[in-house]
């Protein structure tokens, strides 16, 4: 099996700038760590198993989690309108559907990307903004303030899910509104020192650790480096970088009730609603079926992704290391080799 996996990696490397992939497979007695490519295509040094590597939106899984904590802390509620835990500079900024207040826009709907918001972090005018000074660093309250002043509205509260970066920026403000502490921090304290994650840190807010593979922007097949756009853009959304290693532990800690107090408190991070055909999203967190198996989690815009399957105890971890990553397929061919007996549902 092990063989096959390799092989996988070697073929998906001649697409990708580079792979790194691990698998904690209990059941099937298979524990699995690889890399195939460049770590940076460059001067084609070869990419390893330990290299970190970003994992852009895959941070919202930890923004949810931090949120669901202070829900069972009663310290928020999924109900609250964000504009009462919001800074009150960023929360006169918010805008709402025609026809609707403020306060309709609730906690839950940030969460669910509910609140009828776009994605700031794709569109033409904030990349237009990164162009322009790439390796800038930009505050938290930077990037809100243009998102929120930037914004084109989808829909009305609650009308559809709408997949938005700016919703998990305003969620980490309103993180350090309640709580008087650092997004960075709160993510340390709360989840990556108690699972043991010393290799994961917030991007231009935190001391990096270990080496940091190449990221790149596939324009047309031609792949332009994307470490040179200062990692602090996407904060909250998606500012982080990790390994296979922690990304493993933060899998298995997480779905072993590690990081709560209570199992309802779990059961209200993952309660989703549907976001589009065979796709449900919770709490910064999201589920779907590929080949007969339940998998929980996120992708990344990078090429990265983390999925626990509860059924067969199954963590999966990586990153494709480019913006044009066909995740879903690679992790069919992935699960296909895992469990070969397996149909397809």
């Amino acid at each position: 099996m092990k063989e096959d996996i390799e092989q996988l990696l070697a073929a998906t490397a001649t697409v990708a700038p580079g792979v790194l992939l691990g698998i904690n497979a209990p059941f099937q007695q298979l524990y699995f760590r690889g890399a195939a490519g460049k770590y940076r295509l460059e001067d084609e040094s070869a990419l390893e198993q330990d290299h970190a590597f970003r994992i852009a939106s895959m941070s919202k899984t930890f923004t949810g989690l931090l949120c669901a904590q202070l829900i069972e802390q009663g310290r928020i509620s999924l109900h609250t309108p964000v504009i009462e835990l919001l800074p009150r500079h960023i929360a006169t900024r918010v805008p709402v559907a025609s026809g609707h207040q403020q306060k309709d826009i609730t906690l839950e709907l940030l969460l669910y990307h509910r609140a009828g918001f776009n994605d700031f972090a794709l569109s033409e005018e904030w990349f237009q903004v990164l162009a322009s000074d790439p390796g800038k660093f930009r505050t938290p309250g930077e990037i809100a303030a243009w998102a929120l002043d930037n914004a084109q509205l989808v829909g009305a509260p609650g009308e559809i899910y709408h997949y938005s970066d700016t919703g998990y920026v305003l969620l980490g403000l309103l993180l350090e509104q309640v709580t008087g502490t650092t997004y960075a921090q709160l993510c340390r304290e709360n989840i990556f020192d108690p699972l043991g994650m010393d290799q994961t840190y917030l991007e231009g807010h935190e001391t990096p650790q270990g080496k940091l593979s190449h990221c790149y922007i596939n324009m047309n097949n031609d792949y332009i480096d994307a470490l040179q756009i200062n990692g602090s853009c996407d904060w909250a959304a998606g500012g982080h970088v990790s390994t296979l290693r922690d990304l493993d532990r933060f899998l298995r800690g997480t779905f072993a009730g590690k990081l709560t107090r209570e199992p309802e408190t779990l059961d209200t991070f993952l309660t989703g609603q549907l976001a589009k055909q065979g796709y449900y999203y919770a709490m910064g967190i999201g589920r779907k079926v590929i080949h007969g198996k339940t998998l929980w989690g996120h992708l990344g815009h990078w090429g990265s992704f983390m999925y626990y399957c509860p059924e067969e105890r199954l963590s999966l971890s990586g990153t494709l290391n480019h913006d044009g990553a066909q995740h879903n397929a690679f992790l069919e061919q992935l699960l296909r080799i895992i469990f070969p007996d397996t149909s397809a549902s």
